[in-house]
């Protein structure tokens, strides 16, 4: 289940931010002032008004006046099933579609819902199918004193409670009973039309093929057929506030899905440590919070990325902003580099190779941990390392060692600390076995992480 739901919300998230743009699909309609100037298969816009009066037949109710489409919900209330590592939970809810379990197998669901809408629209002169039809603007709910019964919703046995028509079936706790409300959209006074003509009256443009479930999931249609509210302006805005609150909503509630998939499943791939004693709880528990944790931080980075490959402008942008940012720290690893050779020209009177850099490393390290007369243990396994890194001979190891203790006393600590730094920087960076021995020969006389660091950029500056 975990990685069903990590594979989805990544897929949706995704998919989102690739979705159909039909605002972008809206904006660039032509405006058509006269129906008659239209040709075949022509993407156009059109405003005007439209009847306040539009009549809607019902099905459990005689009809709806003054409503571009209204959406019906038939719920019933029933039992629900949830099942988790703690057992099976059992709970009475109103739910769209009755659930199939061994609690409910009495109960059968006899309302339905559906979206109900005229067989045509009409804008001033233009027809407009009602197939496919988008609308983008808000529906309210419609109170059922305002409805009249059908026959059918008679025969139902239908009654009024509250914001909802009801249907009593005396079952105990109203176990069964079931329920239907309405929610319209009004007719506008004023509405743009954006879409496609087709043969005497105006219908869908499948702009982008769309298929497979996760575009159904996040309502990704390719289609533009869309009925908004007012002037082409307002319906323009209209058209692209619903857009970006559709991708929010999808952008939130797939990291939200990514994260608790991720959680999810890290926590079955470590189910069977539970029974470890002691360990094994504490390794669930937490591998559920690090499920979570990368499970966001995978919603979040695919976010970013189809994001940024959903907009070439913004991509151009950010990869010359990468670019000239690399090209920047690359600049000042060059300077830095030239500074600190043309230092080590003036000290050592030549270019030194690298290995003969490597050699004065060694040799400047020996003396750094030699200071105090002693080398541990510890300290000889670090040498150790570093001249099987650079694979020596015993006789270079043993040549290399004598040189070091010749010139232990011409120089100061702090020199030899300096001239170590100098060394480890001639190739640009101090790689992380560099900075362990750096760490380590500073604090033998004294000098801690902070005044390391302050050492390393002035050499690094000049």
């Amino acid at each position: 289940m975990g990685l069903i739901l990590l594979g989805a919300s990544i897929g949706a998230i995704w998919k989102n931010e690739h979705r159909f743009d039909y605002y972008q699909a809206a904006k660039a309609t032509e405006p058509a002032e006269a129906v008659g100037d239209l040709s075949a298969d022509r993407l156009f816009s059109h405003t005007g008004s439209m009847d306040q009066d539009l009549t809607v037949k019902g099905n459990y109710v005689q009809s709806f006046q003054g409503f571009l489409e209204v959406s019906r919900s038939a719920e019933i209330y029933a039992w629900d099933r949830d099942e988790d590592d703690d057992g099976v939970t059992w709970s009475k809810e109103w739910m769209s579609s009755l659930e199939n379990n061994s609690r409910n197998r009495d109960f059968k669901k006899l309302l339905t819902s559906a979206n109900i809408r005229p067989k045509t629209y009409q804008v001033a002169e233009l027809k407009i199918a009602p197939k496919q039809i988008q609308f983008v603007d808000k529906k309210y709910r419609i109170h059922p004193d305002s409805l009249q019964l059908s026959k059918k919703g008679t025969d139902k046995k239908l009654a009024t409670r509250g914001r909802y028509f009801y249907l009593a079936k005396g079952g105990e706790n109203q176990l069964g009973d079931e329920r239907l409300s309405y929610r319209g959209l009004p007719v506008p006074e004023t509405a743009t039309y954006f879409g496609k003509w087709g043969e005497g009256i105006a219908v869908a443009h499948q702009a982008e093929k769309k298929s497979g479930l996760i575009s159904g999931m996040i309502k990704d249609k390719g289609i533009l057929h869309h009925l908004v509210a007012g002037e082409r302006e307002i319906a323009l805005d209209s058209i692209k506030a619903h857009l970006a609150r559709l991708k929010n909503i999808v952008r939130l509630t797939g990291i939200a899905v990514a994260t608790i998939g991720g959680g999810i499943f890290f926590s079955s791939l470590t189910r069977f440590l539970i029974f470890i004693p002691l360990i094994g709880p504490l390794i669930n528990r937490i591998s559920g919070w690090l499920g979570m944790l990368l499970g966001f931080l995978l919603g979040l980075i695919t976010l970013v990325i189809a994001f940024l490959t959903s907009q070439p402008l913004i991509l151009a942008l950010f990869l010359l902003v990468l670019g000239a940012g690399l090209f920047s720290l690359w600049k000042n690893a060059k300077r830095k580099r030239a500074h600190v050779q043309t230092q080590l020209f003036k000290t050592l009177g030549h270019s030194p190779s690298q290995n003969e850099l490597e050699e004065l490393e060694f040799i400047k390290l020996w003396q750094l941990v030699a200071e105090d007369g002693e080398i541990t243990a510890s300290e000889q396994k670090r040498l150790s390392k570093w001249t099987k890194r650079h694979r020596w001979s015993s006789a270079k190891v043993v040549e290399l060692t004598q040189q070091a203790r010749e010139e232990l006393s011409k120089t100061s600590k702090r020199e030899n600390l300096e001239s170590l730094i100098q060394f480890s920087l001639a190739d640009g960076r101090i790689d992380r076995a560099e900075m362990k021995s750096l760490e380590h020969a500073a604090g033998k006389i004294g000098v801690r992480g902070p005044e390391l660091s302050t050492m390393i950029l002035q050499l690094q500056r000049g």
